[in-house]
């Protein structure tokens, strides 16, 4: 009995992801590099385990509704399995309801039993003929469920966003494919994105690195979002900057095809390999070094124009992105966040020379990290002032927070600081 090799890939992945806590994205790069599977395959894989993921709250409900037993006493297989069915019933309409319950059949009897086949295929045929069990639900409930959105960070929006239900749906939509530009004409399948002058979006089948502009250097995969985190730096050609969280590279690579003399730092070996990879690939020189960010380096006091300190944080805004930080995420995380944040910025504000600008950004949306700590830089350092932001939506501010439903960005935020004296 065949299996379908995109969706038993698949169930391990979320398995795995289950089961032993592994990062999504790279379980699932790993498992793909395994199964060789075609481009089209591939794409299929991809589908079901980020559509489960991504709407694993409001399948579980669907799950629960149907269901004669409780979704914790099922083993993490058979809830899987169960998961990617209803999935493939509710969400797609590319799949015959028919091959999704044979399929979802097959695998149960692989990674179950027959007793565990005969319940899966009795769920899922239940599913294929019900509506959207929403009737009941009202209010934060009803948003947390539709969007499968936890219920805290649905309150947390409420209280902190205009338009938060716009926000919550837009987190749940399929992310455009955005680029940077590294050459100076628009090569064939891309389209101008406006936020900014260098950013295109890929309008062509499968995936970016699989064109001829990606293959050549033309362009690199970067949010227009994470582009005016480097633009906000107003980097002029000769100038010494400091990139202290630099991993995967992009914003280093970046700031050096904009004329910076760059230092790219970051924790681990292992990353600063990833980031001479991306300077190697499109062009550019930069200094890559292993440094911890949340440690004073008096090698850096005083030496750089120009520092960006694109710190860790939740990585609230690129659920779009990474589904799987709203299930890793809990209301309580910020505190430890604050910390290394704050720590990374009083060093950062060592190493500018006077005159110096620094740029705080987070792919977050959230207050305390954004609009909170940047409050608190300025409290701290009065020797620094708020400096404009002369790029993006709204040129002239010393702040700016992107949205996936405003501004079609990552979930994005940028401070700019200017360093009086010494």
């Amino acid at each position: 009995m065949a299996l379908s090799a995109p969706r038993e890939t698949a169930l391990k992945v979320l398995h795995d992801v289950d089961a032993n806590g592994a990062y999504l994205n790279l379980s699932l790069e790993k498992a793909l590099a395994e199964a060789k599977m075609d481009q089209r395959d591939s794409a299929l894989c991809t589908g079901i385990v980020m559509g489960v993921v991504k709407n694993r709250l409001y399948i579980d409900h669907i799950i629960g509704c149907l269901s004669s037993v409780k979704l914790k006493k099922l083993s993490v297989w058979i809830l899987n399995i169960l998961r990617m069915g209803v999935y493939c019933l509710k969400f797609t309409d590319k799949i015959p309801p028919s091959a999704t319950v044979n399929e979802c059949v097959k695998l149960s009897r692989r990674y179950g039993h027959d007793r565990a086949a005969g319940y899966v295929n009795a769920v899922l045929r239940k599913a294929a003929e019900s509506g959207d069990f929403l009737e009941n639900l009202r209010g934060d409930e009803l948003l947390s469920v539709k969007y499968s959105m936890p219920l805290w960070l649905v309150e947390k929006w409420k209280r902190e966003q205009p338009n938060h239900e716009k926000l919550i749906a837009a987190m749940n939509e399929e992310p455009q494919t955005c680029c940077r530009l590294n050459c100076g004409e628009l090569p064939p399948e891309f389209v101008r994105n406006e936020i900014t002058p260098y950013a295109a979006i890929y309008t062509g089948k499968g995936g970016v690195t699989h064109s001829e502009a990606y293959k050549q250097g033309l362009v690199t995969v970067q949010d227009p979002a994470s582009q005016l985190a480097v633009l906000a730096l107003d980097i002029k050609p000769g100038m010494r900057v400091l990139d202290l969280c630099a991993a995967p590279g992009g914003k280093s690579v970046f700031a050096a095809y904009l004329g910076g003399e760059v230092t790219a730092c970051d924790l681990y070996e292992h990353k600063i390999t990833l980031i001479n990879s991306a300077a190697e690939r499109l062009g550019v020189k930069l200094t890559a070094l292993v440094n911890d960010a949340c440690v004073y380096n008096p090698d850096f006091e005083g030496s750089f124009d120009r520092v960006l300190a694109d710190v860790p944080c939740s990585g609230l805004g690129i659920l779009r992105r990474k589904p799987d930080i709203k299930w890793a995420k809990t209301e309580g995380d910020s505190g430890d966040l604050a910390e290394i944040q704050q720590t990374i910025l009083d060093n950062a504000a060592k190493y500018l020379v006077t005159d110096g600008r620094l740029v705080y950004s987070t792919c977050t949306i959230s207050r305390a990290e954004n609009e909170g700590i940047s409050k608190w830089f300025l409290k701290k350092h009065p020797d620094f002032v708020p400096a404009p932001l002369n790029v993006g939506p709204e040129p002239g501010t010393a702040r700016i927070q992107l949205r996936p439903d405003i501004h079609g960005t990552d979930g994005f935020f940028m401070a700019a600081f200017v360093k009086e004296r010494g």
